[in-house]
This record gives C-alpha cells, structure tokens and sequence, in this order.
C-alpha cells in the first residue's frame, strides 16, 4: 500500500486527539517541520528542531507534549492528570519573549483546560499551592525557583529550550546545563523518596539557525548520568526553508540617506509597508529612531525598541508596531528573536551585526508573506560594505563553528545558588560536583570554594563545608545571584518627572538639566535621587544627521574574516601583504582576537625603526608591521603563550567569560581566557598560513578596505 501525503496527515492528526482543533485545525494542514517533529516527541524521544522562523516550531513542541504527558499515553499510565502538578517548562531567552509566547498559547491552553503561566523578573512569584501545568520562564527565573521552591519541579516531565543558539557557548548556556542537572537531581531525589518509576526527563531544543547540531544536541539533550536511565540519542530534525534573498548595500554617510533610501523603497511598488531596522547599539537605536520620526520622507509610525525600556513600554511598542498599517521600528538585538509584531516587509541593517547567526536571525524576520527576504545593508565604510558582502555569502552556506569550552565562573553563581537551596545552608564537594556538566579535577572546584572563602562569599562550616560569608549574603539581599548576564546591576531607574512612570533603567547618573534620548524622543532630567531620575519630554530638540558608530563589545569571528579574505580574492591560508614605504600592511583575515596576537607576536619580531610606527591594529583584517614581512616567525609556544598572557586583560573584556570571572582564582581565571580563545586553533591557523603578495585586481581590493 502506498501511503499519500493525505493519509500521513490523518495518521498524524489521530495521534492528536486532543491538541489537533486548538493548534491546528484553523491551518487545516501542518507545515514540514510539524509533521517531521511531532512524531519523534510523541514517542517520547529527546529532540533538536531546526527550521526557519514563522514555521509553526513552537506548536510543533508543545501540541505532542501536552498531548503525551497531559492526555495521552504517560497520562493513563500514571492515572488522572493532577491539577497541582507542573508538567512542562519552556524555557525561553527573553522576559519579552516569555510574555510574547504566553500571549499567543493562552487561547489554545483555554480551549484544553489546561492551566499556563509565565514567570520572569516582570511577573510575580509562581504558585507553589496552585502550580501551571506548563511554566513559561527564563534560565534565570527557573534558578530562582530551584532555590524557592524545588519541590515544584520534582514531578517535571518535560522541558523545552526555546532559541537554544542564542544560550549556546555563553554563560547563560552554560547556567541551563548546570540547571537541568540540578533539576534531575531533585526528580530523582523524589523518584527515590516515593518509588516512583524513574522516568527520564523529556528535552526539547528549538532554533532557526543552529551552526553545531550535533554539538547543540550532546551539550543540552543527552540524558545526564545520573539518571542512571538507558535513553536513545537525540532526534535532530532540520527543516530546509530558506526564502529568497534579496540583499542590496547601500553607502550611508549619515541619517539623511537612510531616511530617503527608506522613503524609496517604500515608493518603489514592492509593497513595503512595515520596516525592522537594526542597529548594534542602544544609542544607534535613539538616534535613528529620533531622526526618521522628525525627518522620514512618508507618512510612518516611527518606534524605538531595546531591552533596558521599561517592560511596558517596551509591550507598547511591540503591540503598536503590530497593529500599525505603515511603521518603522529601529531596535536592536532584542527584536531579533520570535516576538510578535506582526508581519515585516522590509529589514534594514545600519551597520554589520556581530555574527553570522544574529545575521541570519535578524534579516529572517522580514518577508515572511510573500516568500522573499528583502534586507536594505547601510555600509558606513568600505569596510563595512564588504563585510556585508561577505555575510551574504555565508549565509547560502552552512558555517561549523570551533570547539565550546565550559566556563568556570559559572560554577561561582551556582555555589551562591545551591546555598539559597541548600536546607541546611551548606555546600560540599559533591554538591557542586554534581552541577558540573563537564570534568573537573577537585582540586580546581576545591580551589574556587577556598577562593570565594578568601573574599568572603563564603565561611568555613563543618569539615568538608562552607556556607554563606557577609559578601555574599549583600548579593542575596539584591537578589543578584541568579544571573550570568552583565557586569553590574542596573541601580537607577528613569521615570517620568510628573506621573512618576517608570520608563527604563540605567548604569549611569545624570545631572539636572542634562538632555538624553529615550525611545527616538528627547527628555531633560528635572531632578534626582538615590535611585531614581525625574526627566520630561522636550519637544522640537536638534537632531543630529550623522550617525555614531559605536564598536559594540565583541570580536569579529575568525569565519568572517575568511569569508572577506575569500571576497578579495584570497585562497584559503593566505596572508597578503602591500609593502609601503614605512613598512608593510599586512591583511590576515583572523578577527580581531587572533589578529591582536599576531600584532603582539610581529611587534616583538619587528623593531621599531626611528621615524617609523610599530605594529599596529589597524582593522579586525589588517595590521600596519614596520619593515618588509616575507614569512611569518617560526612557531615558538613558550613565546608566543607568553605574548598572549600580555593580552589577557584586553580579551577579558571582550570575550563573554561570565558576570562572575573576576571572583575566579587569578590561574583558574587565566586558564579560562586561554581556552575561550582557543591557542590549539590560533596555531593551526598561524601554522599553515601563506604570506603572498596580491594581484593588481586583489590588491585593489584590499587598499579598499583601508578607506
């Protein structure tokens, strides 16, 4: 019998009796990446979903799962589904994307009788007398409900990590795996005390970009050992769906330019009526917005979107550019993810994002009704014009990325977490030990508990115990121990002078009379205290045209690079160098990091000569050496080690080591910025490189690059 794409459509559809009519039945149909996907978690096996944005990804996770564990197969083995009981965890990146999720399940949870909430730093506490069914959270709100009530997950069934590449490789990532072990512990803890059947927990990845699956997959979904319980290996399920590209690069000197190629495009027939602009930094975003409300060509509702706005605001500006028929939107990374503001024609980026993936994730989010992906590339340089070029290249092809190394400073916030927890208000060894989702030696985990001892986070208990000190006992007043995200808490917060309205919060004071931009529109601060500042709206403030490029902190991917060199006309491995009169340019292609080293390594083998300049950065691609450079110096790792050991307090601040580093003993700290960097990659990188001096037409490009 040969079966139709109908007949597999109502196999599927019966093995959803319930959820079918409240996620699907308004469609009719299920796209790709349901079909492929509902199956495996029905049966219960851990998943990783790769598909594009808009593609039903969420519905494809949660339809199966309820229908298992609330109404299905799981349900009549265990008996009556209870009411007091929370089932599912969706764990997601954003507070915004907490509540956008919340939003849009609610009618469908309704329809089932199926009780849902959302917890994150904008909501209040979750009820532990009457707990949800399924709890929408972030890592940094699931944290806090270890430590207040980890009861609450001890019937856990299933969890679902929401734009999984966004916690990858970062110390939030990190945080989530050290979670989901904390969270075995307490099932298992609870399975043990009642002899339940040990049951795994089910996990459940979604991304739209996903550079390392395999990696993704082993780091997030692979059963813990100590669940002592046999389970398959995870299902990877990646959905093709690409939409058309249609990228254009454009020069922008200032804002005026951007304001009439916006006007343009709009006017050009295409349909365009809702524009996403992208910028890298909050004040990009102020700016922008600020202008094209005072100087946009055509009649448009013009919003300004960015994380530290109030939540309210920030849910005004989502809802109002939703439902608006002509709007512009400049924000930045926050609207990169799957928040609803309703359907987007047309992206602009005002300078290239940091990486490939926040490429990928920001120019997905227009075009999501006609099948194309219009995106408008505002170059502010030559350089920027072919780093946008080479993004585009990149993003037809599929980018591996280099080995994710476990950051330590993590296991500094769990300690302090695990302490909150702890019924006895004591950590030991095999407390931590047993977080860690990689080996570590004792001595190392031993050598951080005595380190936050010296700066007295922590005291010494019973032999073989520490419990909180008074430094630490400050964080936990603050409520400052759940989080990896930042460097310092946000202690200020601006309010309206008049209503007393919050509307964001900020690092840095203020004077009275001082003038500042809030959501495109210009504000003066009226008065201030401790923790406040008072600011009214001024109306008819100068706006500046030109736009200030800010370098946001963060280092220029090494695949970027050679995807630029490669755009040149460079093969891979090569190095070309221009001499000039005072010395040579020197274009490596390695980012910025590995860029440095190399800087740091030439400055030592080229001398300044008199009159001449050392070497000298002079891009993330370029480096100024004086004298001629026919070849690199040999490979000396004891040297070269110590050249990079010069630069560790430069790395340290643009590499994501984690909000708790500097509390990391001074080698252990070390130790972390050496591996982040990756020196066994640099090597090979450095090893096989090929100095080579560039065709006329290379060349040309090259010197372009330089203006």
């Amino acid at each position: 019998m040969t079966w139709t794409q109908h007949d597999r459509l109502l196999a599927l559809k019966s093995r959803l009796p319930r959820t079918w009519t409240p996620f699907f039945a308004r469609h009719g149909s299920l796209t790709p990446v349901q079909q492929q996907t509902i199956p495996p978690i029905l049966d219960g096996k851990n998943t990783l979903v790769i598909a594009a944005t808009a593609s039903g990804k969420t519905e494809a996770a949660i339809a199966p799962l309820l229908e298992r564990y609330c109404f299905g197969p799981i349900q009549r083995q265990n008996g009556i589904r209870s009411p007091d009981r929370l089932h599912i965890l969706y764990i997601c990146p954003t507070r915004a994307l907490v509540r956008d999720l919340y939003e849009r399940l609610q009618g469908p949870f309704a329809a089932l009788e199926v009780s849902l909430t959302m917890k994150s730093g904008d909501t209040g506490p979750v009820s532990t007398r009457n707990p949800p069914t399924v709890l929408i959270t972030t890592p940094e709100s699931t944290d806090s409900l270890l430590t207040r009530a980890p009861r609450l997950l001890s019937q856990l069934q299933a969890i679902v990590l929401d734009e999984i590449h966004l916690f990858d490789g970062g110390p939030r990532g990190d945080q989530l795996r050290c979670l989901l072990r904390r969270i075995e512990t307490v099932r298992a803890y609870h399975q043990k005390q009642t002899t339940t059947e040990a049951v795994p927990l089910q996990r459940i990845a979604l991304s739209a970009t996903v550079l390392d699956p395999e990696g993704v997959a082993e780091r997030y979904l692979k059963s813990q050992p100590l669940d002592e319980i046999p389970t398959a290996p995870p299902k990877i399920v990646a959905v093709a769906g690409k939409r058309k590209l249609d990228a254009t690069i454009a020069s922008m000197t200032d804002l005026d330019e951007l304001a009439a190629t916006l006007t343009e495009r709009v006017r050009s027939g295409t349909g365009i009526r809702k524009t996403l602009v992208f910028c890298n930094t909050r004040n990009e975003v102020e700016q922008t917005a600020a202008f094209l409300r005072a100087y946009l060509g055509y009649n448009a509702a013009v919003f300004a979107h960015y994380s530290n706005l109030d939540q309210a605001l920030r849910l005004e500006v989502e809802r109002d550019f939703a439902v608006a028929p002509v709007a512009v939107c400049v924000s930045t990374s926050t609207l990169e993810l799957g928040i609803d503001i309703g359907s987007i024609d047309d992206v602009a980026l005002i300078g290239p994002p940091p990486s490939l993936q926040s490429f990928l994730q920001r120019i997905g989010r227009g075009g999501r009704r006609t099948g194309i992906t219009r995106v408008l590339c505002m170059a502010r340089s030559r350089l920027e014009d072919a780093q946008f070029q080479a993004l585009i290249t990149l993003a037809d092809k599929t980018a591996g990325r280099g080995e994710v190394s476990f950051l330590p400073s993590v296991l500094v916030q769990q300690t302090f977490s695990i302490l909150k927890q702890s019924p006895t208000g004591a950590i030991r060894l095999p407390d931590l030990r047993r977080v860690t989702p990689v080996s570590f030696d004792d001595e190392i985990l031993r050598s951080i508990l005595g380190h936050l001892s010296q700066l007295d986070f922590l005291r010494a208990g019973r032999l073989g115990e520490w419990r909180p000190g008074p430094a630490l006992d400050e964080l936990v007043d603050a409520h400052e121990i759940y989080s990896n995200i930042g460097s310092a808490p946000l202690t200020l917060t601006l309010v309206d002078a008049f209503s007393g309205r919050t509307l964001a919060q900020t690092h840095r004071r203020r004077t009275v009379g001082e003038v500042l931009q809030l959501g495109g529109r210009a504000l003066r601060v009226v008065w201030q205290d401790r923790y406040r500042i008072g600011v009214e709206r001024i109306r008819g403030a100068p706006l500046g045209r030109e736009i200030y490029s800010q370098t946001a902190p963060y280092a220029l991917p090494l695949e970027v690079g050679q995807a630029l060199a490669a755009w040149a006309g460079l093969q891979p491995a090569q190095i070309a160098t221009i001499p000039v009169a005072e010395g040579t340019w020197l274009f490596h292609f390695w980012g910025e990091l590995y860029g440095e080293l190399l800087r740091e390594i030439l400055h030592s083998q080229y001398p300044t000569a008199k009159d001449s300049a050392p070497a000298m950065h002079v891009n993330e691609h370029c480096l100024f050496v004086p004298g001629r450079v026919c070849k690199l110096p040999d490979w000396n790792n004891k040297r070269f080690c110590q050249a990079l050991h010069r630069l560790l307090p430069r790395f340290e601040a643009i590499l994501d080591l984690g909000r708790f580093h500097s509390l990391l003993p001074l080698d252990l700290a070390r130790k972390t910025v050496v591996a982040r960097f990756d020196l066994p990659r640099f090597r090979h990188t450095y090893c096989t490189a090929d100095i080579v001096e560039p065709a006329p037409h290379v060349q040309e490009k090259l010197e372009f690059l330089l203006t």
